[in-house]
This record gives structure tokens, C-alpha cells and sequence, in this order.
């Protein structure tokens, strides 16, 4: 069996899916790897690591292609690239931005795995490429925000006089609310939190943050020097933030929306609001940390692929038994599965 991981070639997209750690311990195990040259430099994994940790690095993505029968990505194939991958070929990715040609993939028989259905349970809590990744992204997420601010985060007593501290909101308290949340009290915020789930009110206020009513959440927005928008992301959560709720951001303050909640901008995309507030949209906020986030990804996909075993990618069928195997492979060998 032969393991191919190829260059990301999605825009803004920093991250690789193996690292050299992950790599070796692949390796040591006897499996064969191949990468496309240059795949992890963007990501600061030089060619050479790899090929200390036993891999061999093709010229390009067909060369690493040739005689694999498994393919690591961080993002699934495009449409461009789908059509350039070898018959049979198993891939596990994360699949949230795919667009599929099912005639093309029943054709071509290939077995898909979504690493982003990896139920929350906790024996599947190592391979849980989600809360790896909003973990950083709320991270990011507050350290970006304050890096944009124009004023001073803490409170401060000088010479001069006293500065008040920075009051931060934080809607939606899920891995990457939690996250925002403690990073922005580790810097020394007013921490606020949101969320419509009366049930994570004990999660923010045991990080320190001040639980925001519904009733209350306009009056917070029109306060917060920082806004972080972190809930679940359409269509599977309504767009809290609506030219309304933009209108309500103070001159000077930020916004930063890491999960698709705010109506109109793409991503990643930066604007500034009539009032002199500035909006930054972007759902790729972990790939701002490729060196952490990348290995924090490899290792997850590493533990899914021990779970499945090799059999898969020589074409035995998975052991669908498994809730985990079983929710992840969304179509094996041509055949979409529900």
C-alpha cells in the first residue's frame, strides 16, 4: 500500500495533512509514503524532514499519485483535481467544501472518508479533526482581533491616568467560542459570552466570561470593543449577524467571524462599516497556524487511519459495524452511502 498527500492547492489553504512526526511513525510501521514536493513548506516542513522520516518526495502530484491507492488531504479534492486521481483511490479528508460529480466518482470507484463526520464520542475524541482546528481557530481568532483593535486590551494604571479594559463579546460557545473565551481573559478582557443553548451559561462563566440573556445581546454588541462570532455555521445555524446587528458595532470596534455568521461578505474578506467599525470574515482562521494546526490535523487522521486499517485502500470493505468507520465513509468504492 502507498499513502500519497499532495500540495494544498485551495486559496489562502497553509495547512498540510501529514507532518514529518506523523510521518515516522507511519514509516516505521512499513507504510510506504509518497508526497508531492513542496507540499509541507508552506506549512515550515521542509522536503528533507520528510525524507529523514522515511518518505519519498515526487517531482508532482501525478508522480506522487502513481501506485497509491490512498490519498491524506486537509481538503478534499476540487473538481480539477478529482478528475486527475487514479481509479480505485481511497481519500480521507475533510469534506465540508466538496462538491461532488457522482457519475465521475461511480465511475471511477472511488471511497471517500469525511474526516469532519467523526462523531463526538470519546473514543473517537484523538481523531476529532473539528475540535483540533476550532480550537485554534477561537484562538486565532481572539489574537487577531486584538492585534486590529486601536486601543489597549488590558486594564492599565499609569502616570498618565487609568485605562479601562476592552470589553469582549463572544457569540456562540462551542470548542472555538470556548477557546476565544479564554484566550481574550488571558489577555485581560472583559469577557462576554452568547449563546442560545442556556446549558453552556456554566461553561462561560467557569472561563471567567459574564453570560449574555438574548434580551441583552444587542446592548452588549453596541458596547463590545470585540465581537467574535463563533456559533454553528449555515445551513445548519441560522446567520445571527444581518445588517442590523452590523449597524450596532461601534466606531472602532472588530469584529471577527470564524464560522460563516455574518450575511454578505465571502471569505476570507475584511470591511469596514459605515460607522467605522471593522468586519473581518474568515472560516479558514486555523490555517493562520499551519505549523500547529497541521499537526494537530495529521495526528487525527493518523489515529482514524489506525481505526480503519489498510484493508479499505487494497478494496476489503471497511468494518461499517463501527459507528465511527461507519458515519465517515460517505461513499466507498462508487457507491454513495447516507
Amino acid at each position: 500500500m502507498i499513502i500519497a498527500v499532495l500540495k494544498e492547492t485551495a486559496d489562502y489553504e497553509r495547512r498540510v495533512a501529514l507532518t514529518p512526526p506523523a510521518a515516522q511513525k507511519l514509516t516505521a510501521d512499513g507504510t510506504k509514503i509518497k508526497m508531492e514536493k513542496g507540499a509541507g513548506k508552506a506549512a515550515g516542513f521542509a522536503d528533507k524532514e520528510y525524507e529523514n522520516a522515511g518518505v519519498e518526495i515526487a517531482e508532482d502530484a501525478a508522480a506522487a499519485l502513481k501506485g497509491a491507492s490512498l490519498l491524506f488531504k486537509i481538503r478534499a479534492p476540487s473538481a480539477e483535481e478529482t478528475k486527475r486521481l487514479p481509479d480505485g483511490l481511497t481519500v480521507i479528508a475533510d469534506f465540508r467544501t466538496f462538491v461532488p460529480d457522482w457519475e465521475l466518482i461511480k465511475n471511477r470507484r472511488f471511497s471517500l472518508f469525511a474526516l469532519e463526520r467523526i462523531p463526538r464520542i470519546s473514543r473517537a475524541q484523538d481523531m476529532d479533526i473539528l475540535s483540533s482546528q476550532d480550537n485554534l481557530a477561537g484562538y486565532k481568532a481572539a489574537i487577531e482581533a486584538v492585534k486590529m483593535l486601536n486601543r489597549a486590551v488590558p486594564m492599565m494604571t499609569t502616570a498618565a491616568g487609568s485605562v479601562m479594559p476592552a470589553k469582549i463579546l463572544v457569540v456562540g460557545i462551542g470548542v472555538a467560542g470556548l477557546q476565544a473565551i479564554a484566550t481574550a481573559k488571558r489577555l485581560g478582557a472583559v469577557v462576554f459570552a452568547h449563546d442560545i443553548r442556556p446549558e453552556t451559561r456554566e461553561q462561560a462563566e467557569s472561563l471567567g466570561a459574564r453570560f449574555v440573556e438574548p434580551e441583552r445581546l444587542n446592548e452588549t454588541i453596541a458596547e463590545a470593543d470585540v465581537v467574535i462570532t463563533a456559533a454553528g455555521s449555515p445551513p445548519r445555524a441560522p446567520i445571527l449577524f444581518k445588517q442590523k446587528e452590523i449597524g450596532l458595532l461601534k466606531a472602532g470596534s472588530v469584529l471577527i467571524d470564524v464560522s460563516g455568521n455574518v450575511e454578505g461578505p465571502g471569505s476570507p474578506e475584511t470591511f469596514t462599516t459605515e460607522n467605522g467599525a471593522v468586519v473581518t470574515v474568515d472560516r479558514q482562521m486555523a490555517s493562520l497556524l499551519p505549523d500547529t494546526a497541521s499537526r494537530l490535523f495529521a495526528n487525527n487522521l493518523c489515529n482514524f487511519f489506525r481505526l480503519l486499517g489498510s484493508g479499505p485502500a487494497a478494496g476489503q470493505t471497511p468494518d461499517f459495524a463501527d459507528d465511527v468507520i461507519n458515519r465517515t465513509c460517505i461513499c466507498w468504492q462508487g457507491e454513495k452511502r447516507e
